[in-house]
């Protein structure tokens, strides 16, 4: 008869808590919500000002990615789309004015208003880690929901030339990059007074500005 052979019980690991990752080439800015998040019981998150900075930076699967909608780099749209396809289940936040939220935020599970008192961060940043890798889904006041119908509105054509004006591209030369007429470029403009109740193509461009369109090539950039 042979002895029973008693196998030890293992029990798991608690897994490593999820990244968290701030994205942004404003230094100051980027430093600032990182020692807020560890301040707020987060030391797993880390700055970055770049993508390819990631593969150094990853000992863990990603949980939320906060993306700046304010930094200079135009690749908050790319950034988005590389969380998800390597992390589906990750949350990508993005962070900024109601302007650029309503503008260019569209694409994010959560925005994040520059303006608030920091416990919308914290409380994001605690229901992804509680969340066992379930993407988490947070928007903004009602009036930025309220701008963003008019921002979707907006054709990508109509995105380039609004992109252009903040630049200061007469329309001649707009006709020329676009490869469209000149004609064609009037009616957009127009059409995009009018959807913004604009008075000039001054006004359109602050607007341009303020949404964060600082380059010609720009059209969504999340």
């Amino acid at each position: 008869m042979h002895a029973a052979i008693s196998t030890p019980t293992v029990r798991p690991r608690s897994a490593a808590p999820r990244a968290i990752v701030v994205f942004s080439d404003r230094r100051v800015f980027r430093d600032c919500v990182v020692a807020f998040l560890h301040a707020h019981g987060f030391p797993q998150a880390v700055g970055l000002s770049t993508w390819s900075a990631l593969a150094h930076a990853m000992p863990r699967p990603l949980g939320l990615a906060l993306v700046d909608l304010a930094q200079e780099d135009d690749g908050s749209r790319a950034i988005g789309a590389r969380v998800h396809a390597l992390w589906p289940d990750a949350t990508v936040a993005a962070i900024g004015t109601p302007l650029q939220l309503a503008a260019r935020g569209d694409d994010a599970d959560a925005w994040i208003e520059t303006s608030d008192s920091g416990r919308r961060l914290a409380a994001l940043a605690a229901a992804v880690m509680r969340g066992r890798g379930r993407r988490r889904s947070v928007r903004a006041r009602r009036e930025v929901e309220r701008r963003a119908v008019v921002w979707r509105q907006l054709t990508p054509r109509q995105r380039q030339v609004l992109g252009l004006l903040g630049c200061g591209v007469e329309n001649k030369t707009m006709a020329a990059s676009l490869g469209i007429s000149e004609r064609a470029v009037k009616a957009h403009v127009s059409a995009l007074l009018d959807r913004f109740k604009a008075d000039s193509r001054t006004e359109l461009a602050v607007i341009a500005c303020l949404a964060g369109f600082r380059s010609a090539n720009r059209t969504s950039v999340f």
